[in-house]
């Protein structure tokens, strides 16, 4: 005998629920991005314009010059606003969610063979990810007719710390990159914002809170490399009922990324066209890409491995989706209007950052 599956179609009631669910959820994005771009960008617009001594575009250019070249101003438009913003919004999705992160801190929730796993799918997807987004920057800038204006060293955040800062300000820096900004994300998209999404839907949780912490970071060049990565730790954090994992691979791929870079910031980029002074001035710049490089392949190939053998098993889908989680989960997301606004604007500031790849 064949049984079929039916489910209903949300009623008058469960409709509103829905409504008012995917509204509640939204202000988590909202106090994000009012806090970390609006309040920023309207607190350093008028004190640009003190600084400057005038309101006039030139006097707030000035002033903004002024502020970033004093190293406690800069650490607090820099880090203090995207730390507020990240606080503010985790505090917002545990009132609405009533997410119980404790729980989800106590438990490791990997074994150590599938924590293994789980960084060979992360660096894998990142070094795929970021070669496509690559080739879609190359197709845009030729599009826009600016492709002789393109900078490669421009597609990554090449300048992490400023020279000449004070080592108080440099420890700021790498510790909110390589720790604290890791734990705060995640805390923020692997948990109350995808616990809030997966309500009615495991998939539709994972892929949406990927999506917003891809876009979240309004840069072209880190977007699309940071959905696939969120994709892999959304579904890490679901299947393993546990935050430590994505928050641990998160803060290895945050200082890997940091050391390259510090060592690229090292290397006189005029002296590359000399092999003589390539192979003087940048050992440590190939050694260390070397064996990034080699790392990732490693990574490409072991997550190739586990794919193949998970998919000729007889483990079923990734992640269950079914008729009542479709009617329950894109119609309303795409249909809120506090989503299509944040989205909206999050998908323009990530498309005109574009122009600052010439």
């Amino acid at each position: 005998m064949t049984y079929q599956n039916t489910y209903s179609l949300p009623d008058a009631e469960e409709h509103k629920l829905l409504r008012k669910h995917y509204f509640r959820l939204a202000w988590i994005m909202i106090v994000l991005v009012l806090v970390f771009s609006g309040l920023n960008t309207l607190i350093m617009t008028i004190s640009s314009g003190i600084m400057g001594g005038s309101f006039t575009e030139e006097g707030i250019k000035a002033g903004k010059q002024i502020l970033r070249a004093t190293p406690v101003m800069y650490a607090i438009y820099s880090y203090g606003f995207p730390i507020a913003a990240d606080i503010a919004a985790l505090g917002i999705g545990l009132l609405i969610t009533k997410a119980d992160l404790k729980s989800r801190l106590k438990t490791a929730g990997l074994s150590g063979k599938g924590f293994l796993g789980a960084t060979a799918m992360t660096f894998s997807v990142a070094t795929i990810a970021a070669f496509v987004n690559l080739i879609l920057i190359f197709a845009l800038m030729a599009a826009m007719g600016k492709l002789s204006d393109f900078s490669i060293e421009n597609t990554t955040s090449v300048s992490i710390a400023p020279k000449g800062n004070p080592l108080w300000l440099d420890v700021l820096i790498y510790i909110y990159i390589c720790l604290l900004g890791p734990i705060l994300e995640e805390l923020i998209f692997r948990g109350v914002l995808l616990e809030g999404l997966r309500k009615y839907g495991n998939l539709f949780g994972i892929i949406m809170s990927a999506v917003m912490f891809g876009l979240m970071h309004q840069n072209i060049a880190q977007c699309l490399p940071a959905v696939s990565i969120g994709l892999v730790w959304g579904y890490i954090a679901v299947k393993s009922g546990s935050l430590l994992p994505s928050i641990l691979l998160h803060i290895l791929n945050n200082t890997m990324s940091a050391v390259l870079l510090v060592v690229i910031q090292s290397v006189n980029i005029n002296d590359l066209s000399n092999m003589a002074a390539l192979l003087n001035v940048s050992v440590s710049l190939m050694l260390i890409s070397s064996l990034i490089s080699l790392f990732r392949l490693a990574c490409v190939v072991g997550s190739i491995i586990i794919i193949v053998r998970y998919t000729s098993s007889a483990h079923g889908k990734l992640v269950e989706t079914n008729g009542y989680t479709k009617a329950r989960t894109w119609k309303y997301l795409f249909t809120s209007l506090p989503w299509l606004v944040i989205m909206g604007y999050l998908l323009v500031t990530t498309v005109t950052s574009i122009s600052h790849l010439a």
